[in-house]
């Protein structure tokens, strides 16, 4: 079975306001079509949680950033990456996407 790793990007929202933070995973993948992938990701629940003033805390989704097929591959080769530029990421932070 092929596996398969996708760059998702997540916004934190405190109180429901955007905050600074943004949460770059790489997530793994076995025998799923990059739509596959991309559909799992979508409908996944939002983490959320209080902190510790009683503020939710989430973490909605902003997109998946990339899906690539992984093999054997050698020391220090790119398996999988993205190519974004500054001002997007603060689109991102910001929920201006």
């Amino acid at each position: 079975m092929e596996a398969s790793l996708a760059i998702v990007a997540y916004r934190c929202e405190v109180g429901g306001k955007p905050s600074e933070s943004l949460d770059i995973q790489v997530r793994y993948f076995v025998g799923k079509t990059d739509a596959e992938i991309k559909e799992f990701l979508e409908v996944e629940p939002m983490q959320s949680y209080s902190n510790d003033r009683g503020e939710l805390v989430t973490w909605p989704l902003v997109g998946v950033l990339a899906i690539g097929e992984i093999g054997p591959s050698s020391n220090g080769k790119e398996v999988v990456g993205f190519i974004e530029g500054c001002r997007q990421f603060v689109k991102w932070a910001r929920h201006d996407s």
